[in-house]
């Protein structure tokens, strides 16, 4: 594949996603090992070699930050990370490593590696969890994990990453409490397959009282959690809208993606009226026609956490004024 070529796109509510595959050639005793990992081809910028002027400061907050270099394409200053470093892997260098340079979360990345295999075209439901035993040992650095054509590919959590190696990159999570202050008692549920970012999002919201967050790390736990809550309201004569008030949910996700979920929620005559709006790094004006296809109530990036609680209180505000009794199933 070259640094130029097209990322073809998968179509939205199939649940399938498109994994670019590399690897990383590590010291092993006398031997190569050769590890498998996996991002998501919509956070891909371009994939070129490792530039010859890369500079290096003498003082880095993380030893994997490799350097940076002047990104010429956006005539613009890039971080680079040697992933290996931060996996803890020996990494072999050589004169063929690469750069995937990447965009999410309105923050570009380079990541140091050593080569290139494909891009595959599968399905979410392929994707399993990483156990408690990898997410141990891995410092949860991954999101999920596939086979593909005999090897295991570890598709990993670039926004963690990110994160841990920059936290002001994740403070846009915070702030809420004193820029929202609702008037009702509104009850989230928050779907992320993201430990740190399901624990950041519950903290900004539940700075003001009246937002309730609860959580599930799938869209497939999500849609059971729906169903659970359609059984209770019905045991309580109520609308399960008395009971959830808002989904607010990932894009991308092992086992049921975000647009799938929507989808799901959406032709369910029963769960139609669940507000439901999408937040994640794949959200830019180039993929707002995706959320939209599902009949998302609203897309936001991440990390703007206030910007959508704002959103979801005047929404609400909205949906109360134009149909009073929309509460009703």
């Amino acid at each position: 594949m070259s640094s130029d070529q097209h990322l073809a796109l998968t179509e939205v509510g199939t649940n399938e996603v498109e994994i670019m595959c590399f690897y990383i050639d590590i010291h092993a005793g006398e031997s190569v090992y050769r590890a498998y990992y996996g991002i998501n081809v919509a956070k891909v910028l371009k994939i070129t070699r490792l530039p010859e002027q890369v500079m290096r400061p003498p003082l880095t907050t993380h030893d994997s930050v490799y350097g940076a270099f002047h990104f010429k394409d956006r005539d613009t200053v890039v971080p680079v990370v040697a992933l290996a470093r931060y996996l803890e892997q020996p990494q072999i260098e050589s004169d063929t490593q690469k750069l995937i340079i990447t965009e999410f979360n309105q923050v570009m990345t380079a990541f140091l590696v050593s080569g290139i295999t494909r891009i595959y075209r599968l399905s979410w439901a392929d994707v399993e969890k990483p156990d408690k035993y990898i997410n141990e040992y891995s410092h949860n650095a991954f999101t999920g994990l596939v086979n593909l054509e005999g090897h295991i590919v570890f598709i990993l959590d670039l926004e963690k990453v990110v994160i841990e190696l920059n936290p002001d990159s994740g403070k846009d999570f915070f702030g809420v409490a004193n820029a929202i202050k609702a008037d009702r008692s509104i009850h989230v549920l928050h779907v992320d397959d993201q430990a740190i970012v399901r624990r950041m999002v519950k903290r900004a919201l539940e700075q003001d009282e009246s937002f309730t967050v609860e959580s599930a790390d799938s869209g497939q736990e999500a849609l059971a959690m729906l169903q659970g809550k359609l059984a209770e309201a019905k045991e309580k004569g109520c609308a399960v809208t008395d009971l959830v008030n808002v989904v607010v949910s990932d894009v991308e996700m092992p086992v049921m993606d975000g647009y799938t979920l929507c989808r799901s929620i959406k032709d369910n005559p029963e769960l139609a009226r669940l507000p439901v709006y999408l937040f994640s790094s794949l959200i830019t004006e180039e993929t707002l026609h995706k959320g939209q296809s599902v009949k998302a109530d609203g897309q936001f990036p991440k990390p703007q956490t206030e910007v959508m609680a704002r959103e979801i209180l005047a929404d609400l505000a909205r949906k109360c004024i134009e149909s009073p009794a929309a509460g009703a199933v």
